[in-house]
């Protein structure tokens, strides 16, 4: 048992090195840029996008074995060579029904044959059809894309080419339902800056007493506070040095009485 899970594992490997597309009427699209390119032809082409399930994504096992699977697409008698998950391939189809034939690289036995239909002509837009991969072939689809979830994925991928083959995947996924990018939230800063605002033009246009005297409030201004303080400070020295001038009144009129009565 473990020798022969050995023997798939090292022959998958092999085949990740030895993968390609042989038809000439396939071409492997590796990037964002090179998917719109095919979307923007008209000429009736087919985008293949090989996805795996829901239920497989769902299951880690499922989705371990996917990613190791390795397929063998034959389009309308024409080999195209072996794929594997998340592959995107732009395929020629012929006018009418198409039958695509996907087979499991290590097992022969292991296939299955779906059909989907193609307006091969010219002036007509890239279709794109979703082949949902599964580890049990009986679940394999085609599901043939919409014109307008076409034009939604077009349309998202010339917005942007971030994100790579993963995002392009996700757009073929969710129809081109793509959520919009997070943005910054802003606060909201205006009554406190209105405020500021204000109290820089004010003090710009007229002294801060001024406009304290002009408006009347009961506030004092520092100006106003140091001013009070001043004269506070000379009307409690000029009371101080009052009574201390009537003493010495008093002593030197003394002594001048007693310096007349020594004399007489």
């Amino acid at each position: 048992m473990v020798l022969s899970v050995a023997k798939y594992l090292i022959a998958s490997l092999l085949s990740f090195m030895a993968i390609g597309v042989h038809a000439e009427s396939a071409q492997k699209l590796g990037s964002p840029l090179a998917v719109l390119d095919a979307l923007q032809n008209r000429q009736g082409d087919v985008v293949l996008a090989l996805i795996d399930s829901p239920a497989d994504q769902s299951n880690p096992l499922k989705n371990l074995q996917g990613f190791l699977s390795v397929y063998s697409l034959e389009l309308n008698g024409v080999d195209l060579g072996e794929v594997r998950r998340n592959d995107v391939l732009q395929v020629r189809p012929r006018l009418g029904l198409n039958k695509l034939t996907v087979r499991d690289a290590f097992r022969d036995a292991a296939q299955v044959e779906l059909n989907f239909p193609a307006m091969r002509s010219a002036g007509v837009s890239t279709a794109i059809v979703e082949i949902q991969t599964s580890r049990q072939f009986t679940w394999i689809r085609a599901l043939p894309l919409s014109g307008r979830d076409v034009r939604a994925i077009h349309d998202a991928l010339n917005r942007s080419q971030h994100g790579g083959m993963d995002r392009v995947i996700d757009l073929i996924r969710s129809r081109g339902n793509e959520p919009p990018p997070s943005q910054r939230k802003n606060i909201n800063w205006s009554g406190g800056r209105s405020n500021f605002e204000e109290t820089d033009d004010e003090s710009d246009s007229e002294p801060v007493i001024s406009k304290s005297v002009s408006s009347g409030s009961s506030k004092t201004t520092p100006t106003d506070s140091a001013v009070s303080t001043t004269i506070a400070r000379d009307a409690e020295s000029d009371k101080v040095a009052e009574p201390s001038s009537e003493p010495t009144e008093k002593k030197s009129s003394v002594n001048i009485s007693a310096d007349r009565r020594s004399y007489y």
